[in-house]
């Protein structure tokens, strides 16, 4: 049977957030919460992905979350017939690089946040349904609950503060 998931799009003022804004929705999350993807898109196209569970779904080894989350996406690329690879942390396509990855602890769960370029119009649907094969997950569309969007927005506030 598969583990009920959340697939959630965030709409954020810009995807270098998103690490800011995964990480608060993970400190929001009781320790027995379900996985969740969440996902944005910026305007030059890139897209950025965001695995948050609690620690028990993901590898034992903090190294090799990295891996486990671009697994997906590898997959996904490779299914649009592109002969995506994974090495040192993030994905290449002929030799090049086309992701970053960045993992962390926040609260009782790991975020994963990875930026990468989409191929296509079903890209993200692709990607959806092999995060979905591959952890054993079944997403239900979500969004964050009230508590996980005050606590979104008190860290973006906080962090437009810090920069200042």
């Amino acid at each position: 049977m598969a583990l009920a998931a959340r697939w959630i799009r965030l709409h954020l003022p810009r995807l270098t957030a998103m690490p800011v804004a995964c990480a608060a929705f993970a400190r929001a999350q009781p320790p027995d919460c379900a996985p969740a993807a969440l996902w944005g898109s910026g305007e030059d196209m890139r897209h950025a992905l965001a695995i948050v569970a609690p620690l028990k779904y993901l590898p034992g080894r903090r190294t090799r979350w990295r891996s486990w989350a671009l697994a997906p996406l590898v997959a996904t690329y490779r299914r649009c017939g592109l002969s995506a690879y994974y090495d040192l942390d993030r994905i290449c396509l002929s030799g090049q690089p086309i992701s970053g990855i960045d993992a962390a602890t926040a609260g009782a769960c790991a975020v994963i946040v990875a930026d990468f370029a989409p191929w296509g119009a079903d890209f993200m649907d692709a990607l959806r349904v092999r995060i979905e094969a591959q952890y054993g997950w079944q997403f239900d569309n979500a969004w964050p609950a009230e508590s996980e969007r005050g606590a979104i927005v008190d860290a973006l506030a906080e962090e437009a503060a810090d920069a200042k």
